[in-house]
């Protein structure tokens, strides 16, 4: 299966969890708060103007599904435990195909969750003391081959740009209702990334920041980044990051830590001169690997057979490389110099629906060895 057969409903390995404050060589959550349901008081009030924010490190979180939103919070508190100080909530919008010219929410249980459950979502994060970030994202309810938000290719443009201007809107009225840090104007959506409809996106931007006091980014793939025209207008890099970790392998199946390091050195230094170029810091919006034979790889897929069993082997490898590659990141061992200049990193994923465990296949660490190098790495002790 290719890149391009990530379709709706399965989360399209990219993204959630954000931010972990440094004190004391270790990132930490700046605050810690009861674990409660929104019981109407009055929400954390929105700034004016951004804070200052520190590296976002954490993960992403779907909302897809979800019956049961205080199951969703049970996991926040597990994810503000772990040590993160971030999270990144994606929440859905829908469309039938790719042709389709009418992007809408579906807000009722096992599809999009409702305002109110969004905003619920949304403040008990903060009260946990994470920095929040929302990411609306286009899914195919009827998806026809392969095609994905990044074959999108509606019959009319303007349609599907009015409609998903009253969507993004509506996300980003939330996401100031809520107080949070970072909205995501936009996610993989690749057939737009062209002179045609640069405009188009510079409009929204523009909108949206009329509502939204924070941060704003694009997230886009880590084969596309140097198409989007609109960065200018932003103020973060936003990419996703499922790069092959086997390039510098003999043996492609079985890759030493030292090759999988040589594999990200290319990777890393593209992304940072590119930042430094553009004049805006850089957000890793996913990164993550699911537990399969091939997650080194093929790290964006996560659709195998019943025969292919969980590898959770090959997971905590990608893991143990990222930390690695971004260690300004973590606790740095002596000599590691100064932390990369990036907004942040956030894994993909922390489930809200599958507890993980030993025989899960597919992206969430919960309750494999991965938890538990990360768990280490965000208490600053030795992880590798």
């Amino acid at each position: 299966m290719t890149r391009t057969q990530r379709w709706i409903f399965v989360p399209a390995a990219a993204a959630v969890c954000l931010l972990a404050l440094f004190t004391g060589g270790a990132f930490r959550v700046a605050a810690a708060a009861e674990s409660v349901a929104w019981d109407g008081e009055p929400d954390p009030s929105p700034t004016a103007s951004p804070a200052p924010l520190p590296q976002l490190v954490g993960f992403n979180l779907n909302l897809y599904h979800v019956a049961d939103v205080t199951t969703v919070f049970a996991e926040l508190d597990r994810v503000a435990e772990l040590g993160c100080n971030a999270v990144q909530i994606v929440t859905p919008v829908f469309q039938p195909n790719g042709a389709s010219d009418r992007p809408r929410l579906l807000q009722r249980p096992y599809r999009g969750p409702t305002d109110d459950d969004l905003l619920a979502v949304l403040r008990h994060a903060r009260r946990l003391g994470l920095h929040v970030a929302l990411m609306p994202q286009v899914n195919f309810t009827e998806p026809r081959g392969n095609e994905w938000r990044g074959k999108l290719m509606p019959d009319d443009w303007d349609a599907w740009w009015t409609g998903y201007r009253e969507v993004t809107l509506h996300f980003a009225e939330l996401a100031n209702d809520a107080g949070i840090d970072v909205f995501v104007v936009g996610c993989e959506l690749l057939t737009t990334l062209t002179s045609r409809h640069e405009e188009r996106w510079r409009s929204l931007i523009a909108d949206v920041r009329e509502t939204f006091p924070g941060r704003l980014t694009f997230s886009t793939t880590w084969d596309s980044y140097e198409r989007v025209r609109f960065w200018d207008a932003l103020d973060f890099l936003g990419v996703s990051g499922y790069w092959d970790l086997t390039t510098q392998a003999r043996d492609r199946d079985d890759p030493t830590p030292r090759e999988l390091d040589r594999a990200w050195r290319p990777i890393r230094k593209a992304l940072l001169a590119f930042a430094e170029e553009q004049g805006k810091p850089l957000l890793l919006t996913e990164v993550g690997y699911p537990s399969l034979p091939w997650a080194l790889k093929d790290p964006w897929n996560y659709v195998a057979d019943d025969a292919v069993e969980a590898d959770a082997a090959a997971q905590t490898a990608g893991y143990r490389a990222l930390l690695r590659a971004w260690s300004g990141l973590v606790p740095a061992p002596p000599g590691a110099g100064e932390p990369d200049p990036i907004a942040g990193l956030l894994f993909y994923e922390w489930s809200v629906y599958s507890k993980g465990g030993p025989f899960d296949r597919g992206y969430t660490v919960q309750g494999k060895p991965a938890e538990a190098v990360l768990r280490r790495y965000f208490s600053g002790q030795a992880w590798e």
